[in-house]
């Protein structure tokens, strides 16, 4: 009831400043105003939208897609305040953020994309280019090995050098087998031209990072953890994988700890994380080397994740932290 009559305000409160905004009309009048008079005849308006939500209260803001005329593989798309007749590029880092700019960049992300398939296609079974999100993602008929690590940051690092305008971040390079959906292994691959020294976090170049759902060797791993630390009043979750950055078959996992409460208002499967535990196994025996159980009534829950990984020797460790 409480969920309901909340939501219902929430609504109320929408549509009350929603009213407040330029009418969808003026609004995209204005807009085909500032298009003719600064890009004349260079774009069609794919969508034009109000996009006024709770998270922006701004009943001025409109979704905007634009095709270029002359080549409509190229479509952009950004905010557009209808009062202020300011753009915004939220997905977009590039220090000119004019429509211009943003269509260059699409025109070089095609590019790059298309370079990266020619560079990498005869080396892998599928291939997936995500420029925006600095994602590549790799189909293998094999399990990866640190020498494949190496082929693929060396082939892929060569190349986005050249495009320091357009790959602005690390590359996370997602390695699945052919019959999965998702894969274990992400390799962080950092061209010379990155510099993220001022970032208080950041990752080593070449970090292998696994991921804790997914791929066949992660539902292997879980099992093992339900079948060692899951008890029917004590259950356990799979909470994160690190792994040997140079021995791809030692791992410390890490699994929070649950127990019923005692007070459920009738539901007898709430719980609550009591604990974290850490163990260090081997792969595919998945033998248990140690064990370290944190309780959260003397380490804190919150900042339980850095905390961990500072407890972690260091040839697990991927990220680098300034002190």
């Amino acid at each position: 009831m409480f969920k309901f009559i909340f939501y219902f305000v929430l609504i109320i409160i929408l549509l009350f400043v929603a009213g407040f905004g330029f009418s969808n009309f003026k609004a995209k009048r204005d807009f085909v105003a500032h298009l003719n008079k600064y890009h004349h005849n260079k774009y069609d308006i794919l969508t034009f939208k109000r996009n006024f939500n709770a998270a922006n209260m701004n009943p001025n803001l409109y979704w905007v897609e634009l095709v270029l005329k002359e080549n409509r593989d190229i479509v952009i798309n950004f905010e557009w305040n209808a009062k202020s007749k300011d753009l915004h590029f939220s997905f977009h880092s590039s220090r000119d953020r004019g429509i211009e700019a943003l269509t260059r960049y699409q025109k070089q992300a095609i590019v790059l994309q298309r370079e990266l398939h020619e560079l990498l296609r005869a080396d892998v079974y599928n291939l997936d280019v995500n420029v925006y999100n600095h994602t590549i993602d790799i189909s293998l008929k094999t399990e990866p090995t640190l020498k494949d690590f190496q082929y693929f940051s060396d082939k892929i690092s060569s190349l986005l050098v050249g495009y320091p305008e357009t790959w602005m971040q690390e590359a996370h390079v997602n390695f699945k087998l052919i019959t999965e959906k998702k894969g274990f292994y992400e390799l962080i691959v950092k061209p010379s031209t990155i510099d993220d020294s001022s970032d208080s976090f950041r990752y080593r170049h070449n970090a292998i990072i696994t991921n804790n759902y997914g791929s066949e060797k992660a539902e292997r791993i879980d099992a093992i953890v339900q079948k060692e630390f899951s008890k029917t009043d004590s259950l356990a979750y799979l909470h994160n994988i690190w792994v040997h950055q140079s021995q791809l078959n030692s791992f410390y996992i890490a699994f929070e700890k649950h127990e019923h409460l005692k007070e459920s208002e009738g539901n007898v499967n709430l719980t609550k994380g009591v604990g974290m535990g850490l163990v260090k196994m081997n792969y595919p025996k998945l033998e248990l080397e140690t064990y370290t159980y944190y309780d959260y009534k003397t380490t804190p829950r919150d900042g339980i994740y850095m905390y961990l990984i500072s407890q972690l020797p260091e040839d697990y460790q991927y990220l680098i932290a300034d002190s």
